[in-house]
């Protein structure tokens, strides 16, 4: 079992989960202007107990999305409140995925200048490119204009707004960015073992019946390395990881 915390609240994640179960919409909270929250007490079931998750909700013309690694943190692997206190950010969760050695796999592109390269794999990217958000497969990347961030990761959860199949069912906690109807960011972190399936079906699903209402989404990297660090003036907690990762992504208020 994997232990996450909200305000000291201790939540338990275990190994299986019922794919039909939704979420009631609670109400978003401004914790730093333009920056909403929600914590969503049931996205999906896991042997009959609720599966938690947290959605922070922003327009990319307000804020801003940067990579953090070892550049900025000084050390090879960090947690998300060592990124966020490096990137100076209200906000940072952990990134793409990375291989044995701590070297991230991928695209990333930070402040316009690419950390990593793009890999021709049946993943996709999350970009920020004129103020907007997109997500396409890795096959079909090119920026019509200079990226000013993009990650590169997978699988793809939402296809203009469907969800795909999935090769594996296998339930892990998750981390996942999306964009909504409106062209808004959303950064996903389910503090419990859920299916990519569950998961992309309950981000998809309108908000009135409980979901996000979203139209692209991406799965981040998961499982153990789901992580998330929240600092504002209204807000401070944490989502904790049983192990540190090289690459996070921080949310940064333009100025």
């Amino acid at each position: 079992m994997v232990a996450a915390s909200r305000l000291g609240v201790a939540i338990l994640a275990c190994t299986c989960t019922r794919p039909d179960a939704q979420a009631a919409p609670p109400t978003f909270d401004e914790i730093a202007p333009g920056l909403h929250h929600a914590p969503f007490a049931r996205i999906g079931d896991v042997e009959g107990a609720p599966v938690a998750a947290h959605v922070l909700r922003f327009s990319p013309k307000d804020f801003a999305l940067r990579v953090v690694t070892s550049a900025q943190t000084g050390t090879q692997v960090a947690d998300a409140e060592t990124f966020r206190s490096a990137a100076s950010a209200l906000v940072a969760t952990n990134g793409g995925f990375f291989d044995a050695a701590n070297v991230p796999l991928g695209l990333l592109v930070s402040e316009g200048r690419e950390v990593s390269p793009l890999r021709k794999v049946d993943h996709g990217v999350f970009a920020l490119v004129g103020g907007a958000a997109s997500v396409r497969h890795a096959s079909q990347w090119q920026a019509k204009a200079p990226a000013e961030f993009a990650v590169e990761c997978g699988p793809r959860l939402l296809v203009d707004g469907a969800v795909p199949h999935f090769r594996s069912a296998e339930p892990a906690r998750r981390t996942a960015i999306a964009i909504d109807g409106r062209g808004r960011v959303l950064l996903v972190v389910a503090i419990a073992a859920v299916s990519l399936d569950t998961l992309a079906k309950w981000i998809a699903a309108p908000v009135g019946q409980g979901g996000l209402g979203a139209t692209q989404a991406l799965n981040l990297d998961g499982g153990k390395s789901t992580m998330l660090a929240v600092r504002t003036p209204k807000a401070q907690w944490a989502v904790s990881s049983p192990v540190a990762v090289p690459v996070g992504i921080a949310v940064v208020a333009r100025r």
